[in-house]
């Protein structure tokens, strides 16, 4: 069916409106993009600005709530103390309890009538001490509370340490008189940082500031930029003054600029138009592409065919008829594989199932003709699976194929016999480069074929310091001129070994009668060079090992004591006229006769060789020291011999010393740690029977002062703080003990004394951490052998890691439990914890030094431990508890067998 073509005007107009549209179509899209961007981030900001006024709501009926419940307590207290219900140790618990609650409260203290202050709490505060009077300042204030009977607020202040303060006074009314007057402080940072939660603080940049818009305190930490258009003020009533919180939203990292959306809305339409454009003219060149395509289809001398993924032709090129003899019409339908020969269909069919799974593949095959005559085509295939399609190409090579047969038969026969002879033979070209080597000769040198076919001299078996000689016999041979018995080279083969072979040379002659080079032959001769030079070489070898070593050694005659043979390292340190002498003329580290085993002058013949000593021994004169081992054995004449060997290791003692010093040191340093990381733990720990001590000690000199007090009330309050004074200094010997630097004293200690006393430190961590430590370890364990602060600092680390480790545990799983038992004459200690575990990766690297799976650790806590440990003949390892957690065991051996150990020695 013939296509009538339009007419000219016709075409063009079409043309227009299918080139048109699509232009028109970007810019009602970009419009329209650009529209709904400018609606959404107009809507973004209300919600943010809306988002904005519902937080600074939240946070101020937050803070204001806080400031009624602590005038609340305020109020509550003013009333109990008026009714004298209160005395000074229970303003001092009380308060200090809602203190410890109420974080942003500093101090609460309570003012007579005359302005003096009476009680202050906390009792180590410095800010408010007993007998202070108020400020002017403060006095203004308190009367105004006075006036109108109720709490009444200060101006900000800055305190001594520079922070921002607010004070808060409280008329105590007895009846109607007034009484005096409670007080307390407010941290302006503290009200910043404990009334407002931390989610709030990380979105807003909040600001704190006085009647005059003075900044008192803020949360400006954070590095992140602020956003001035989103910002709110809170005045505060209480407590007034004008104290303020202004809110200022942070700007997000990853907000983008306004302009984005925009600029990238107008890009993608200036993309879009210069594709459209690049599309046009691609459309143009690819139907001139289309054309060339098939006329290189019809005109090609090569098969160009497509085929299904199933190779069933779809179309054939003239040039199959051309070859084959089958008409391109008749083969389309047909399967290619109905053509292939027998013997190649296994072949064919394996590449066509790579095929059709979508891998391109080449292969030859033999394919029928019309003539029922096979030829040899080569068939190039690549699938395009998307269009379930292959697009396959096939070369005549039937020609090649049978000229490659001929030549590999008379190949492969001249190879076998080249290759079936021991002889390594080698042919060069006239200018000496090798062009032929055969297996004897790769075997002689250790080089591969293509090693070294090809390559010019230097040749890389020839060695580095023969090159020259190498070459010369090569110039000899490639000039006619090498001897008729040939040459003795030694040979560098490839594994670094070396090898002796006698060369052979003769002219290289082709079926021409024309001279192309040289053919060599190389026998080897290594194994009739070594036997040669190993009998010659072998009193040379003992001779120069002997001298070469740093160690001395010699030999002397058991009977007569003369010295037969000295290194070079002995006649240099012990004498250079040595030999002949007797060694007990000598200044020599040997040992005593009685540090023998046997006389060695009464040993024969059937008892040799004989070990005689082995041992350490420092220089009579320079007083450095050796390792000595001498070996009674047979002299090359027969007689009875000593020979010593001596090695000088003063070095290595020195650094032996060295490093058990530092061990020391490094031990010492840990505990120190240690003692530094519960610093803060201690130090309240301290304060709690210390202040109970001034509490006591006040209270009785209060009544010694009012004349009103019972003996026995004195003496149970003195006895109390006697308790708390001794509990006290037990604590700080423990410290002590624990930190102080000694020498590691080791004697028999029990087990469940050490435990004890490192669980006294630890308890004060576990209580801060919420956790409860299981102490099973009974007095009834056998003694050990150990330097009890050694093991003591090895409880205490091991103890810390688990209690630390259960920081983010469930609260009722927050046990730690430690358990000891008797297993072959060593006590097993196992601190088991229910933490957050050990990974296997971890566990391979723990125990090295500065490696760590803290935050802030330095890695060197369990090193430490291990070196203790080791160094009290124990293991230390660390197990996965099956309940959660970890179990780290570690092995002290008992007195007894450590007494067993050291009679056999």
């Amino acid at each position: 069916m013939n296509i009538l073509p339009r007419s000219g005007k016709e075409g063009a107009s079409r043309l227009e409106l299918f080139t048109t549209a699509p232009y028109v179509a970007v810019v009602v899209f970009a419009l329209a993009m650009l529209t709904i961007v400018w609606m959404l981030q107009t809507q973004e900001e209300l919600v943010e600005r809306n988002a904005l006024g519902r937080d600074v709501q939240w946070a101020e009926r937050t803070m204001r709530t806080h400031f009624v419940t602590n005038e609340d307590f305020l109020n509550e207290l003013t009333r109990d103390i008026a009714s004298g219900t209160v005395d000074a140790d229970t303003f001092q618990l009380r308060t200090n309890q809602y203190l410890a609650n109420n974080p942003e409260l500093l101090n609460v203290v309570w003012i007579d009538a005359s302005g003096k202050v009476r009680w202050t709490a906390p009792f180590d505060t410095t800010d408010w001490l007993p007998g202070d009077a108020m400020t002017p300042e403060q006095g203004q204030v308190a009367r105004h509370a006075r006036e109108i009977g109720r709490a009444a607020y200060g101006q900000p202040y800055r305190g001594a340490s520079g922070s921002a303060l607010v004070e808060v006074f409280i008329p105590v009314q007895r009846g109607r008189s007034p009484w005096g007057m409670v007080a307390a402080v407010y941290s302006v940072d503290g009200l910043l940082h404990h009334l407002v939660p931390s989610w709030f603080s990380d979105k807003y940049r909040l600001v704190l500031t006085d009647g005059n818009g003075e900044p008192l305190a803020s949360n400006a930490t954070s590095t992140n930029a602020t956003d001035s258009s989103l910002s709110s003020l809170i005045v505060f009533d209480p407590p007034g003054n004008g104290l303020a919180l202004r809110a200022t939203a942070f700007r997000g990292e990853a907000e983008l600029p306004s302009a984005l959306p925009v600029s990238l809305i107008i890009g993608l339409s200036v993309l879009v138009f210069w594709s459209l454009w690049a599309q046009r003219g691609h459309m143009l060149r690819r139907i001139k592409v289309e054309k060339e395509r098939d006329r290189i289809f019809n005109l090609s001398l090569d098969v160009l065919c497509t085929m299904t993924l199933d190779g069933h032709y779809r179309r054939l090129n003239p040039a199959f008829e051309r070859i084959l003899g089958y008409a391109a019409d008749d083969m389309v339908g047909r399967q290619l594989l109905e053509l292939v020969h027998p013997d190649d269909l296994d072949s064919a069919r394996e590449q066509m199932r790579l095929l059709a799974e979508g891998r391109p593949a080449t292969f030859e095959a033999r394919m029928k003709c019309a003539d029922d005559r096979y030829k040899w085509l080569v068939w190039s295939a690549n699938p395009v699976p998307g269009e379930r399609v292959i697009y396959a190409v096939a070369h005549n090579v039937t020609d090649r194929k049978a000229a490659e047969d001929a030549w590999r038969a008379e190949s492969a026969f001249r190879k076998a016999m080249e290759e079936s002879v021991l002889t390594g033979l080698r042919a060069t070209d006239m200018k000496g480069r090798i062009i032929y080597v055969n297996r004897a000769f790769c075997q002689l040198t250790g080089y591969s074929e293509e090693e070294l076919v090809g390559i010019e001299e230097p040749f890389p078996y020839w060695p580095e310091d023969e090159i020259d000689q190498q070459r010369q016999h090569l110039i000899q041979s490639l000039s006619g001129e090498a001897p008729a018995d040939g040459f003795e080279l030694r040979i560098r083969r490839k594994d670094g070994s070396y090898g002796y072979s006698r060369l052979m040379v003769s002219p290289l002659v082709d079926a021409a009668g024309e001279q192309t080079g040289w053919m060599a032959a190389m026998s080897d001769i290594t194994e009739s060079k070594r036997i040669q030079a190993e009998l010659g070489a072998a009193h040379e070898r003992f001779v120069a090992v002997l001298d070469g070593l740093d160690t001395a050694v010699f030999v002397a005659d058991v009977q007569s004591d003369a010295i037969l043979y000295a290194n070079r390292a002995f006649l240099a340190d012990f004498g250079l006229d040595a030999i002949g002498r007797t060694t007990h003329s000598l200044a020599l580290p040997q040992p005593e006769l009685g540090d023998y085993p046997v006389d060695p002058r009464r040993l024969t013949a059937a008892q040799l060789p004989r070990e005689l000593f082995d041992g350490e021994l420092q220089h009579p004169i320079s007083a450095r020291w050796f390792h000595v081992r001498e070996r009674a054995t047979r002299w090359v004449d027969g007689r009875v011999v000593r020979m010593a060997v001596a090695t000088d290791i003063t070095d290595r003692k020195t650094v032996e010393e060295l490093n058990r010093q530092q061990e020391e040191r490094l031990q010492r340093t840990s505990r120190l740690i240690t003692m530094g990381e519960m610093a803060s733990t201690l130090a309240h720990e301290l304060n709690q029977p210390l202040s109970a001590i001034a509490n006591y000690s006040s209270g009785c000199v209060n009544r010694l002062q009012s004349g009103r007090y019972k003996p026995e009330e004195l003496l149970v309050a003195m006895q109390k703080a006697a308790h708390q004074a001794d509990r006290a200094g037990k604590i700080i010997r423990r410290i002590r003990d624990f930190v102080r630097k000694s020498e590691p004293q080791r004697g028999a200690v029990r087990l469940s004394d050490i435990v004890e006393d490192a669980l006294g430190f630890a308890e004060i961590d576990a209580r801060k951490h919420g956790a409860r430590i299981d102490n099973r370890i009974t007095p009834d364990l056998p003694p050990i052998f150990a330097d009890r602060i050694m093991i003591e600092q090895v409880v205490l680390n091991l103890v810390k890691n688990g209690i630390e480790s259960m920081k983010d545990s469930e609260e009722d799983r927050r046990v730690l439990t430690v358990t000891a038992r008797v297993a072959e004459h060593t006590i097993e200690v196992s601190v088991l914890d229910h933490g957050h575990g050990i990974s296997a990766e971890d566990r391979e690297k723990l125990f090295n030094a500065f490696y760590t799976t803290k935050s802030d650790g330095m890695g060197m806590g369990l090193n430490i431990c291990r070196s203790i440990i080791e160094f009290h003949n124990g293991r230390l390892w660390v197990d996965n508890n099956p309940e959660g957690g970890s179990i780290f065991r570690f092995t002290l051996p008992t007195e007894k067998a450590l007494e067993q150990l050291v009679e056999p020695a």
